[in-house]
């Protein structure tokens, strides 16, 4: 089997109790080189992993979802990137005014990576307060001048899609991706939760319910978390970008993605591109073996999505690595290795 290394890889994951339950899908050229489940879907007594499993995306709700948003975005309404933040919202304190999805996209915007909202107060609407308060928090650096990976920026830049299409932003991403590609089963967020197959992220708790506790209290669906998806349903969206990338038969702007999939350059040392991260020198979650033409991300949860648009390669892999406690972080030196594997398997 040509990707032996990796399956062994996978099945000592599961035996030392890094997961559960796990799914790993290999692309080339669109060409599906290995799709496997592993373990259940939450320990002794549970289902067992299928292909078909829905896993808590996490933070790859933010290149799954949201930052596709804005890539149909910018392709109906060229230059909105760069459009101001007061023109969403125009009460924004004059710090915050001038900041723009752009910098947001990137993570260069200046605001403060993560606050524990859940435990706060709100008005209704909810979500409109918790805007009110992310507008008020103070800036860490000069927008543009620096690089903290937020939550936050991917709350407001929910908000301004929403402001902008009047439209919430799970039903938009539906309408606008889902729904076109033929995948709404497998990329959605709010699944039921009576669903046989959602992999399980805390003990004791029914599937389908966000891990994220932010995202939870919002309702489940959010800007940075509150996507739920199989791997196949990752690998068509990755597809997609790829294919973009290098044609002009994908399905976003061919242009427009080839920006998105590049480093932002607000700062010389941000490995950020607009929504997507690109391949570190040293410690990667994609190894060593993927080439610094590579966009991917990786979810708290223990989801990670990979693409080397020189290779043609995509490496998707789902895990419910939080089962086993958030202070669990082997998922990091487990990624790097699965991902090496598949690639010291694949021929140039």
């Amino acid at each position: 089997m040509a990707m032996e290394l990796a399956h062994r890889i996978m099945q000592k994951g599961l035996e030392e109790k890094i997961f559960t339950g796990a799914v790993l899908l290999v692309e080339r050229r669109g060409e599906v080189l290995f799709h496997e489940a592993y373990g259940t879907l939450g320990g002794p007594g549970t289902r067992a992993t299928t292909r078909g499993t829905l896993f808590d995306m996490a933070s790859l709700t933010k290149v799954l979802a949201t930052t596709p948003c804005w890539m149909i975005l910018e392709s109906t309404k060229r230059g909105i990137l760069d459009r101001p933040a007061r023109s969403w919202f125009p009460y924004a304190p004059p710090d915050k005014g001038a900041i723009t999805p752009r910098q947001l996209l990137a993570h260069a915007a200046g605001l403060p990576a993560w606050r524990p909202y859940y435990l706060m107060w709100f008005e209704e609407p909810r979500f409109g307060s918790l805007v009110n308060r992310i507008l008020s928090e103070a800036l860490e650096y000069m927008p543009g001048k620096g690089c903290v990976y937020s939550d936050l920026g991917f709350l407001l830049l929910r908000a301004m899609i929403e402001r902008e299409t009047g439209i919430a932003l799970d039903r938009f991403a539906r309408k606008e991706i889902f729904e076109p590609l033929g995948i709404a089963d497998d990329l959605t967020f709010l699944p039921d939760h009576g669903r046989d197959e959602i992999a399980l992220t805390r003990i004791g708790e029914p599937g389908g319910l966000v891990h994220d506790l932010n995202t939870r209290a919002l309702g489940g669906v959010s800007g940075h978390a509150g996507l739920f998806g199989t791997a196949s349903g990752v690998g068509t969206v990755a597809g997609e970008i790829l294919k973009s990338c290098i044609s002009r038969k994908g399905f976003f702007d061919r242009d427009l993605a080839r920006i998105f999939c590049s480093r932002a350059g607000f700062t010389a040392s941000s490995t950020r591109a607009l929504g997507f991260d690109t391949p570190s020198t040293e410690g990667s979650s994609c190894g060593r073996f993927f080439s610094a033409q590579s966009v991917g991300h990786t979810g708290f949860t223990g989801t990670s999505v990979w693409v080397d648009l020189d290779a043609q390669v995509t490496v998707i892999l789902l895990t419910n690595r939080v089962v086993m406690g958030e202070s669990d972080q082997r998922i990091k030196d487990f990624r790097p290795r699965i991902h090496d594997s598949v690639r010291s398997s694949i021929r140039p």
